[in-house]
Formats: C-alpha cells, sequence, structure tokens
C-alpha cells in the first residue's frame, strides 16, 4: 500500500499530458464567456440614407460633369486661343509655359462650366434629405485661383476622339430635415466622345503643312514639295520649249505671279484634301476660270502647243475651239461645270510634250585634250590644224561641227566667275588647258621606259673576331690587388696597315626576258685591321695617380656581300610588261622601222653599282678599286660593324637612268604613232548615249564615255606590237598609247567631278548664288533636280495623298467639312462684299467696318538672267546653263472653318472649329466680380513658304556657244530694271491692307545678289 495521491497537478506533471476531459471543460468556460460579451455590446445602426444621398450627389455630379465638358468642348472649338498675347494679366500670370495654351484655356472653360453647372443642380433623396455636388468658387481676378482652377482639371486624351476629363476637389454634400448635413471631397472622371482635338490637330497639321518648305522634307510632304510638283514642270516645261522647240523665245517670263497664284490654290486645296479628306466645296467652280485663264496663256505663247494638249477629251472638248478661255461668260454662276482641265494636266503637258531628248556625249574633246598633254607645246589651234582637214573627210563630222566645236570661246562665262564655286572651276578648266599645252608626256615617257628601279640587298657587314680585353692587374703590376678598375676603357683602330678588298661581279642574261626583278651584280667587300684596347686603373692610395695600359689585337677581319637587282622600265610605266618581256635587254637592236638601232637596256650594270655605291668610276676594276681606297681611307673610324657600313655608304633604292640613241629622232616616230592613233580614237568611238535629265543630277553621266572608249583602248594600244617586245621602242610606242587613253580617262574624270561638284551638296553653286536669300546649306540643286526625275516618271511622280479620320467607338461615323474665306487666296485684295469674313485686324465677327483683306502676296526673283548661268563651261562641250527662281509667298485666310458631324451619340450637333483673328474673352461665373476674362487671341491661318526653282538646260549640239540660254528676257536690254516681281500684297498678307504697305519686292533688306 502507498502514500501516493490519487489526483495529478497539471503544472506538476512532467510529461505534459493534458486529460482530454480536462480540455473539454476548460472549452466549454471559454465559449460561455465569449457568448456573454458579445450580448453586452450596443447593436451598431447603419446611416444607409446618408450614403445613398452621397451616391445620389456623385452620380449627379457626373451628369453635370458630362455635359460641362461637351458645352466646354464648344466653346474651345469657336474660339481656339493660340496665344495669350492680349490676355489680361491675371491670365497671363496662371498659364505654365511647359504646357499648351490651348489646354490650360480649355480646363479653364470646363472648371467655369462645372461651377456653374454644380451651383444649380441637387438631387432630393427623399421628403427630408438633399444631395448636391459643388467647387471652390474662384476669384477671376486672382492668377493664383486661376491657377488652382486649372491645375484642379486634367484631361487624358490617348485615344482618337475620346477625352477623359478628371475634376479634383468636388464637394459632395447631403443634408437632412433636421439640420444635420454630412460632405465629402472626390475626384470625379467622365468620358465623352468629341471631336475638338482631331478638329483642332488637323488644323494646326494644315497649317504647319502650309508653313513648310521643300527642304524641310525628302517624301511628298508639306506645301514646298506640293507647289514644287505643280510649278517644276510648269517652268521646266517652258525653259526647254523655248530652249529646244522654238526657233525664238516663246516664254519670255517663265513665272508670272498669276500663273503662280494658280498654282498656289492648287497646292493648298492638295493639302486640304491630304489633311481633312475633302476640300471647300466651291474648289472646283473657284479653281476653273484661272486654271483656262493660264493654259489659254500657254496655248497663245507657245506655237505648238494647242488648248486640246490639256482638255480632258482632246479636240472633242467643248473648250477645245474658244478662243479665249478667260472669258468669263463660260462659266454659269450656278450651272454644270464645263469638262475642265486641272493644274496638272497642264502642267505636265508642258513637262512630257518638251523634256524627252536624247543628247550624245563624244569622246573627241576629252581625247584632244589628251593629245594637247602628250605631244609638247601644243594647243587648240595646233590639235585643230593637224585634224581639221582629215575630221571633215570623216561622215561623223561636218565642217559646221567642226568650226564650233574648236572654238573656245564661251558667251557669258564672265557672268560664271562671279560666283565663288563655279569660278573656282573656270579656273581650273583654264588651268587644265595651259598644263596641257605646256606639257611633253612623250619626253618625259622615254625617260620614264629608260628608268630603272635599283633594289640592292645587303648581308652584313659582319665581325669575325672578338675585340681585346682589358689587361688585369696580374699581367703588370708588383702588387695587383692594390688596384681596381678598369675604370675607362677605349678602343683604338690602327690606321695602318689597314687591308680593304672588294670584288664585283656584273650579271648579265639576255635569255631572260623579264623586266622585273633581273638579277645585275654581286659586290664582296673584306676588311682586315688591328684594334687596340686603353685601360685605366686606379690605386687604394688615393694619393698615387692612375694607371693607363695599352694593348693590342691584330687579325681583326669583317665582311659584307650585295646584291643589286633591278626593274627595267620604271614602275609607273603602264603597258603590259610581265606577260610580254624584251627580247634583248642588255644589247643594241637593230629594228626594220625608220627609227634604226636601239640601245635597249646597254650598260646597266655598270650603272646600277655606281649609283648604288655612289662611285665615280664606270669599270668593273676601277669601282673595286674605288671602293677599296673609300674604305681604307675610313680605317681609322672603323671598328663595329656598323663603322663599317657607315664607311662603304650604299644606296638601296636608286633610279638609274640608260638614254636612247638619239632621243630626239624617237620622238618624232612616237609622235607620228600618236597622231595616227589619236585620229583612230576621235573616228572610231561611238559616242555615249544620254538623256537631257542625267545632266542635271549625279552621278555624271559624262563618266560614262570612259567605257565606250575602252572597247577599242586594247586594240589601238597594241597594234602592231610583238610579244615578247622587239625592243624599248616597241614598249615606248604602247606606253605613249596606253598613256594617252590614260590621260583621256583622268579628263572625262575631272570633267565629271566638276559636274558633280557643280551639282553637289555643300559645294552646290545656287549656295553662293542665292545662299544669302535662302539662309540654308541645303543641297539646293540636287533636291530639285531629283524631284524633277520623278515628275518626268509616271511610276514615281507624287500623287496627292488622301487623309483618314480616326474614328471612336463614342462617336459615329465623321466628314470633315471645310468652310474657307476666301475659298480662293487671290493676289489681289477683297473687302466685305467679296468675302462677309473679311474683318478688321483684331476685331470679333460682330466688327462690320469694312476693310481691305490681302489673302496672297506673291513675287520672284530671277536670280541668274538671260541667257542664264553657265554651269559646265567646258569649250566644244555641251553645256549647261542654269536659271534660278526664288519664288516667295504670303498668304493668310480671313476665317478658316472645320466642321465635323461626330459626337456624343446623345448629341449629334456639329462642332465647328474657326480660326479667325480675333481676341478672346471667358464669359465669368455668375457670381463673379467681373463679367469677363480676356484669355488672349485665335491667329488665323496663314502661312509663309519660299520655293527655289533652279532651271537648268543644255544646249542639244556640241557648240561652245549653245542655243539661247533660259533667263526672262523681257527685263533686260537696256531697261537696267530688276530681276523681280512682286504682287501688292507682297510681304503684307491679311487684314487692314493699304497699298502703304505693300513692300518694293523680295530683295529690300536682302544682302543683295551675287550677280547683278
Amino acid at each position: 500500500m502507498t502514500d501516493r495521491p490519487h489526483t495529478v497537478s497539471i503544472a506538476d506533471d512532467d510529461r505534459a499530458r493534458i486529460p482530454f476531459a480536462l480540455i473539454a471543460v476548460l472549452l466549454l468556460l471559454s465559449s460561455i464567456m465569449i457568448v456573454g460579451v458579445l450580448e453586452s455590446r450596443d447593436t451598431p445602426t447603419v446611416d444607409t440614407d446618408n450614403a445613398l444621398a452621397m451616391d445620389r450627389a456623385e452620380s449627379v455630379a457626373v451628369g453635370e460633369l458630362r455635359q460641362a465638358v461637351l458645352r466646354a468642348a464648344d466653346d474651345a472649338a469657336s474660339a481656339p486661343v493660340t496665344s495669350t498675347d492680349g490676355a489680361d494679366a491675371a491670365f497671363s500670370s496662371a498659364i505654365d509655359e511647359d504646357e499648351a495654351v490651348f489646354d490650360q484655356y480649355f480646363k479653364l472653360l470646363i472648371y467655369r462650366e462645372v461651377s456653374e453647372s454644380f451651383a444649380t443642380a441637387e438631387q432630393r433623396v427623399d421628403h427630408d434629405t438633399t444631395a448636391r455636388a459643388s467647387v471652390d468658387r474662384i476669384d477671376w481676378g486672382d492668377g493664383d485661383d486661376l491657377e488652382a482652377a486649372i491645375d484642379r482639371v486634367s484631361i487624358d486624351r490617348r485615344e482618337a476622339g475620346v477625352i477623359t476629363v478628371e475634376v479634383d476637389g468636388i464637394e459632395l454634400t447631403v443634408s437632412e430635415g433636421d439640420g444635420e448635413t454630412a460632405t465629402e471631397q472626390r475626384s470625379l472622371a467622365v468620358t465623352v466622345g468629341t471631336p475638338l482635338y482631331q478638329l483642332k490637330d488637323r488644323t494646326e497639321e494644315f497649317q504647319s503643312q502650309l508653313n513648310k518648305g521643300f527642304f524641310e522634307t525628302d517624301s511628298y510632304d508639306g506645301f514646298g514639295r506640293y507647289f514644287a510638283a505643280r510649278m517644276y514642270p510648269y517652268t521646266w516645261g517652258k525653259a526647254y520649249y523655248d530652249r529646244l522647240s522654238s526657233g525664238d523665245r516663246a516664254f519670255h517670263n517663265l513665272t508670272p505671279n498669276e500663273h503662280t497664284e494658280v498654282m498656289v490654290n492648287d497646292a493648298v486645296f492638295g493639302l486640304q484634301e491630304k489633311t481633312f479628306g475633302t476640300t471647300d466645296p466651291y474648289k472646283d467652280r473657284a479653281m476653273l476660270l484661272p486654271t483656262l485663264c493660264m493654259g489659254s496663256d500657254l496655248a497663245s505663247s507657245a506655237g505648238d502647243v494647242k488648248t486640246e494638249d490639256f482638255l480632258p477629251g482632246g479636240e472633242n472638248n467643248s473648250l477645245a475651239n474658244e478662243s479665249d478661255l478667260c472669258n468669263a461668260d463660260l462659266i454659269d454662276a450656278e450651272g454644270e461645270l464645263p469638262d475642265a482641265p486641272t493644274v496638272q494636266d497642264i502642267v505636265l503637258t508642258m513637262l512630257e510634250d518638251n523634256v524627252e531628248t536624247d543628247v550624245e556625249i563624244q569622246a573627241h574633246p576629252f581625247a584632244d585634250v589628251s593629245y594637247m598633254q602628250m605631244a609638247a607645246g601644243m594647243d587648240m589651234g595646233q590639235v585643230e590644224s593637224e585634224f581639221n582637214k582629215s575630221l571633215k573627210e570623216d561622215e561623223r563630222f561636218n565642217e559646221d561641227y567642226l568650226k564650233h566645236y574648236f572654238a573656245n570661246d564661251i558667251d557669258n562665262s564672265g557672268q560664271a566667275e562671279s560666283v565663288a564655286n563655279l569660278g573656282n572651276t573656270i579656273g581650273e578648266i583654264d588651268d587644265l588647258y595651259s598644263v596641257a599645252e605646256e606639257s611633253d608626256e612623250i619626253s618625259e615617257l622615254i625617260s620614264d621606259i629608260y628608268s630603272i628601279d635599283i633594289k640592292t640587298s645587303e648581308a652584313g657587314p659582319y665581325r669575325h673576331e672578338s675585340l681585346p680585353n682589358p689587361s688585369p692587374p696580374s699581367d703588370w703590376a708588383q702588387h695587383p690587388g692594390n688596384w681596381s678598375g678598369p675604370i675607362n676603357t677605349t678602343y683604338l683602330p690602327n690606321t695602318f696597315p689597314a687591308d680593304a678588298n672588294v670584288s664585283i661581279e656584273f650579271i648579265s642574261d639576255n635569255k631572260n626576258t623579264d623586266f622585273n626583278n633581273r638579277d645585275l651584280a654581286k659586290v664582296n667587300i673584306e676588311y682586315e685591321n688591328s684594334i687596340g684596347i686603353k685601360s685605366e686603373w686606379k690605386h687604394d692610395d688615393e694619393n698615387r695617380s692612375s694607371y693607363t695600359h695599352l694593348n693590342w689585337k691584330s687579325g681583326i677581319t669583317y665582311s659584307a656581300d650585295y646584291e643589286i637587282s633591278g626593274d627595267l622600265a620604271s614602275d609607273s610605266a603602264t603597258a603590259e610588261k610581265e606577260s610580254h618581256g624584251l627580247k634583248s635587254p642588255f644589247s643594241t637592236d637593230s629594228w626594220n622601222e625608220s627609227y634604226g638601232d636601239v640601245d635597249n637596256f646597254e650598260g646597266v650594270e655598270e650603272k646600277s653599282v655606281k649609283k648604288s655605291f655612289n662611285l665615280r668610276s664606270a669599270s668593273i676594276s676601277s669601282q673595286e678599286q674605288e671602293l677599296e681606297r673609300r674604305i681604307e681611307k675610313s680605317s681609322g673610324s672603323i671598328i663595329t660593324e656598323s663603322d663599317l657600313e657607315q664607311a662603304i655608304s650604299y644606296s638601296a633604292n636608286p633610279e638609274v637612268d640608260v638614254s636612247p640613241r638619239d632621243k630626239d629622232e624617237l620622238y618624232e616616230w612616237l609622235l607620228a604613232e600618236l597622231n595616227q592613233t589619236h585620229y583612230e580614237t576621235v573616228t572610231v568611238v561611238d559616242p555615249h548615249q544620254s538623256d537631257l535629265s542625267n545632266m542635271v543630277k549625279k552621278p555624271s553621266p559624262i563618266r560614262q564615255v570612259k567605257d565606250n572608249v575602252s572597247k577599242i583602248e586594247h586594240e589601238i594600244v597594241y597594234q602592231n606590237t610583238s610579244i615578247p617586245y622587239n625592243n624599248t621602242a616597241d614598249l615606248l610606242r604602247v606606253e605613249v598609247r596606253k598613256q594617252y587613253y590614260q590621260n583621256t580617262y583622268n579628263n572625262i574624270d575631272q570633267v565629271s567631278d566638276w559636274h558633280d561638284e557643280t551639282l553637289g551638296e555643300s559645294s552646290a553653286i545656287l549656295n553662293s548664288l542665292l545662299g544669302d536669300l535662302l539662309d540654308t546649306g541645303n543641297n539646293l540643286l540636287g533636291g530639285p533636280m531629283d524631284f524633277i526625275d520623278r515628275m518626268m516618271d509616271p511610276e514615281t511622280r507624287p500623287n496627292d495623298t488622301l487623309a483618314s479620320i480616326e474614328k471612336s467607338p463614342l462617336t459615329e461615323d465623321s466628314n470633315y467639312q471645310i468652310e474657307a474665306s476666301p475659298t480662293y487666296l487671290s493676289l489681289e485684295t477683297v473687302n466685305r462684299s467679296d468675302v462677309p469674313a473679311v474683318r478688321p485686324e483684331g476685331e470679333g465677327v460682330l466688327e462690320i467696318n469694312d476693310t481691305e483683306h490681302a489673302p496672297l502676296g506673291a513675287g520672284y526673283l530671277d536670280g541668274v538672267g538671260h541667257p542664264g548661268l553657265p554651269l559646265m563651261p567646258w569649250p566644244s562641250l555641251f553645256y549647261l546653263q542654269l536659271d534660278a527662281y526664288y519664288v516667295d509667298l504670303q498668304g493668310e485666310y480671313a476665317r478658316f472653318e472645320v466642321r465635323t458631324t461626330n459626337g456624343d451619340p446623345t448629341n449629334s450637333n456639329q462642332m465647328s472649329y474657326a480660326r479667325q483673328d480675333s481676341e478672346v474673352t471667358i464669359e465669368t461665373a455668375s457670381w463673379a466680380d467681373q463679367d469677363e476674362l480676356t484669355v488672349g487671341t485665335v491667329e488665323p491661318i496663314s502661312f509663309e513658304n519660299t520655293l527655289l526653282i533652279p532651271i537648268v538646260v543644255p544646249s542639244p549640239q556640241l557648240l561652245a556657244q549653245g542655243s539661247p540660254g533660259v533667263g526672262d528676257t523681257w527685263r533686260y536690254g537696256n531697261s537696267g530694271a530688276t530681276r523681280q516681281s512682286c504682287s501688292k500684297g507682297w510681304n503684307k498678307s491679311g487684314p487692314s491692307f493699304t497699298e502703304s504697305d505693300s513692300n518694293k519686292c523680295i530683295t529690300n533688306g536682302a544682302n543683295g545678289l551675287p550677280i547683278n
């Protein structure tokens, strides 16, 4: 029996065991306690009426916000602020310069509409609860308040035709009948469909396109390119008609302003089509009469251009037989329009009917200058005398051709000299002729052929014994340990008896016909001498003097070997050598032709040694002795290998000349051979066929003449030659012919380079000619030439492209409608009687005072003048002539309005976006201290643009003087008038025009022209 208790303490149970029954009791007690606590709390209550009222307040606010945004969008479109000019100080100070003025103006309009709308909108939830929304009322005369209002509105326009507007700081208020009020501030956002930004962006894009110049893009984009697509074919067609078709000039003025007006408007309508997908509905009626008048002018001026050429249907068109297409009676104001041509029909008729001409580029002039370079002192007059008679007998060249071909005076070349780059080119041409006349390349080739390039290879020098060492103190001192050193050592060569031995071996192998790497001589040098060494030793006793010891070593020998080889005939020779070779290089040959004996390279071995070692002697024995004496004379300085190399003093690559037997006789024979070569070239080589348009672009087609020359080169160069060459005269004849053709190619390349430089980029002559006026470094000639080339080809001809309108799921299908006032931009001023939208400058639509409005100002400057600037002044070549017109334009619409029918599905009203020169005010909120706030101005749709029209025409014949050039002749003669013509509205287009506003013309204020 035990005293152990029958209960167990949980705390004392070291096994951490808890009986299951005890756990159950604990859980029961815990649950009872939890229930008791929960039942002791107050019952929670939810204010469902206020929550519902707050939701109703937000719903009302969102609806009012949506309508406020749409109303603000309509107001912003009707008066789209573009500038803060004239704005009240409060608004100007509120504007953030980093954000678009229009966007901030639109935000302020939204805030005004929201504040007004919220002030009158209240929602009753039940009989004693109401809900409403509000925003802070602002002081419309306080810039900080305006800035804060703008900052509370954000606009997201990431999708086309849709904007999301969020307004911050909207206070929602719920009021109960017992006087209790609950408030909450929220940011609310709405998404609405509106074409506002589409209208704005398209209109701004239209204005941007109007101001985009020709050189601001490489694609068919912008007014500059659209205008050029009309003006270039028109002016080039007229210029080429004058140059190639008419006996006399049909068009004395290539760019009259009245025709420029037609081109401007047609280009503007093209940009409307591209930007908006449509044009002003009155476009066709507005363009009809001016277009017909322009066509009538062309038909009456050019005898070969008929009205039916550009009329749809040709001679079957009802207008084909009209004598005066400018007759206004042809057009019924209300009836159907006649079947009239487009501007493109007219201008492309001028281009395609007149600018398709093939020309021939002869090799003759390049070969003539080459002949002058080869023959000593030969000038163009002597070339003419030498060949004129024989060339007349050739069917290719008639007497008239040769008469002009050899003329070396150029009309108007003095005019070209005043232009920097072109003046330099003329100077280079003169230099080429001068150098050609002073050349004597046949004599130079004789020297080159008889020149040998020597190559000397060296083995050594070597020293075969070591130099003597200093004798140690043990050899000469009683107490060697007291001496240290040597502290100085010096080598001393014995000046007598030094002995040098030189042997030279000449190598001649007439069986080897090769020109290159010919072994010519071997030189062996041996040298023997005694070398002494003087050394100084230092004693431990510093009071004793140092000791100097001298000892000698005899029989120190040196050696060096040299091999001399050479390339026969200078490497500068271009004739084929490796595959030909020379029969007997080192002998004199007897020749069957009139020149007689030929020395070839006889004596080259002796000369190679003489030149390599700078010797005076010619024979082997004398050269050996001279070189031995030179080395022995230097024995007092020869200790190391490099000392011997200095004493030998050889040249590794000397030039050796072997003169011919009779240079004058050889020269005459070669000249006779050159005469025959030149005659065959100019009468046999086919001319290169090219198109005139290729003459105005890079790369120059002149370079292609080389291909035709190369077809006969090999055949003529190796006429009457043997393989291997019989002798050096046989080789010389080939070399003279090769050099003649190389000169011809070089001359072709030189003229082609000048041609490319003239048409190039930074060096383009137009930069020099009109650079001050255009202030640009663009490729002023290359770009327009490429554009003209595209206009010539129907496959690459640019077409006006249509724009597409981006759709939104929140908007209906839509179309833009344009109403421009005036529809047609005329050079004549208009008033309210003509165009009701005309207003004085800065005035609104309610202003009824009459005024004059200048829709368009145009002017042109002929920077060159008749007969054009010669671009390629090469006598006997057909050369290019240039005229350059600087066309300047300014235009402004009195009103430009774009409408669209798309909008919110619940609101199908049209939106109208209008740009008209006017001041813009915002009608402030009803509780404001002031009635309105001036926020800026709306700028009208206006543009300024400049087009450079370079017209380049070549002469169709190989005449130095050329045919009549381009340029306006009507302003020259004895009149002394300037080369310009401007409309009265030039430099002051727009409203409130007076005659005193008209500037005289383009050059006023410019730095002047380089050509006068």
